[in-house]
């Protein structure tokens, strides 16, 4: 009985725990990111401001995206251990939702 009651409370909870990391855009290690591109140090601020913009574009637009594009989407862009909000942004903008102009 007690187990049932356990496994209940985790199945209810499972689904508020799965969606809020959708709710709000997910926090990747910029620095850490662009330190693994190989070149000079232009080669990194440049990457270093492509990861900036795409993540001021996914600010604006974030709230707008269904939860499931987005679970799927940081899913993707998480996929080698490198999180990229270039890879997310690309991986959002491919999406129908994003160019059937919702949001």
């Amino acid at each position: 009985m007690r187990a049932s009651f356990f496994l209940l409370a985790f199945l209810f909870t499972v689904p508020e725990v799965l969606a809020e990391p959708a709710n709000q855009l997910p926090s990747f290690d910029i620095d850490r990111n662009c330190s693994t591109e190989a070149g000079d140090v232009e080669t990194k601020a440049n990457c270093q401001r492509d990861e900036a913009e795409a993540k001021k574009q996914l600010d604006q637009k974030w709230s707008k995206l269904s939860a499931d594009a987005k679970r799927q989407c940081v899913k993707e862009s998480s996929i080698g251990g490198d999180q990229s909000y270039v890879e997310l942004l690309t991986c959002l903008q491919m999406s129908s939702e994003w160019r059937d102009g919702q949001p």
